[in-house]
């Protein structure tokens, strides 16, 4: 009988190693995936580092152009106002010209001729 026990103790404590053999290949085989996945989100990451390098640039691009946008806003608005003037002047001298008579014109500009 203690032959049997020891039999089947030798038998279960070889199939706890070979499970311990099994649970640590498992956990090899995750480690290494982990270990590339860690890797690849390393490299993803320094990429965005990068990006983000070059974002930082542009913006402060941005924030350059922005500040030269308010004086040359009032210059625009400036000339949207002279342009606005020049067009009420044409505008005005068109509806004068628009109710002269051209006929009028002429006989002003020709003289009283001889009357018969």
């Amino acid at each position: 009988m203690q032959k049997t026990i020891v039999y089947i103790l030798v038998l279960l404590g070889g199939a706890a190693f070979l499970g311990m053999v099994k649970l640590m290949y498992d956990m090899n085989g995750h480690m290494a995936r982990m270990t590339d996945h860690v890797a690849v989100m390393s490299t993803d990451i320094g990429r965005m580092r990068n990006q983000m390098g070059t974002l930082v640039e542009q913006v402060a691009g941005i924030q350059a152009s922005v500040e030269h946008m308010v004086p040359m806003a009032e210059d625009v608005k400036g000339l949207r106002e002279s342009v606005g003037s020049m067009a009420d002047v044409i505008h005005r001298s068109g509806e004068q010209i628009e109710r002269l008579n051209p006929m009028e014109m002429m006989q002003q500009m020709m003289g009283p001729g001889p009357r018969r």
